[in-house]
């Protein structure tokens, strides 16, 4: 059966490394989310986002969506069907009420791995080694850009402690080896 890795937790849980490790360790590609922004110097139409015009966007089917600014952003039933034309697994990164959202509407082919550390600080910590400016980081680890786990949804989500990669890796394995066997 066809399943939908999807990956969300606060910002330096470490998310995105999470999503690279399994389409380089065990060929699980991302899904690559829409946006009607324009493209940005390093970033490739189709694998960084699907760039779109607003007519385009509007003739998609969303799993959701979002507008930030004038810009709209989202991930599409389209994008998922092409993926799992050639692969069984795909991961893709969302925020809590993305989550919610494909839980609802996939169900049973949904597996969600909510990502977090023990620590605000250890997160805050990552954040400033990847450059981010530090006086948004405090803003980034409050509020709802936290991405809290709600109770609503702990019932369907697989936490996994991202405090030692080795560790991660190794659960991530018996992730992965569960879900194929299934």
């Amino acid at each position: 059966m066809q399943k939908l890795i999807l990956i969300a937790g606060p910002s330096g849980a470490g998310k995105t490394t999470v999503s690279e490790y399994l389409a380089n360790e065990f060929d699980i590609p991302r899904v690559v989310t829409h946006t009607t922004r324009s493209i940005r110097p390093g970033e490739i139409q189709g694998q960084s986002y699907h760039f779109e015009s607003d007519d385009s966007f509007a003739k998609l089917h969303f799993f959701e969506h979002v507008t930030y600014g004038s810009y709209q952003y989202g991930s599409s039933k389209e994008a998922l069907d092409t993926v799992w034309q050639t692969h069984e697994l795909a991961s893709l990164i969302v925020d809590i009420k993305g989550a919610a959202s494909y839980l609802k509407q996939l169900k049973e082919r949904v597996y969600f791995l909510y990502l977090t550390t023990t620590t605000r600080q250890q997160l805050a910590q990552r954040l400033l080694k990847r450059g981010d400016d530090p006086a948004k980081i405090e803003q980034r680890l409050s509020g709802s850009e936290l991405n809290r786990l709600p109770e609503s949804l702990k019932k369907d989500a697989h936490i996994l402690v991202n405090d030692d990669w080795t560790k991660t890796k190794l659960e991530l394995q018996k992730i992965v080896t569960n879900l194929i066997t299934k």
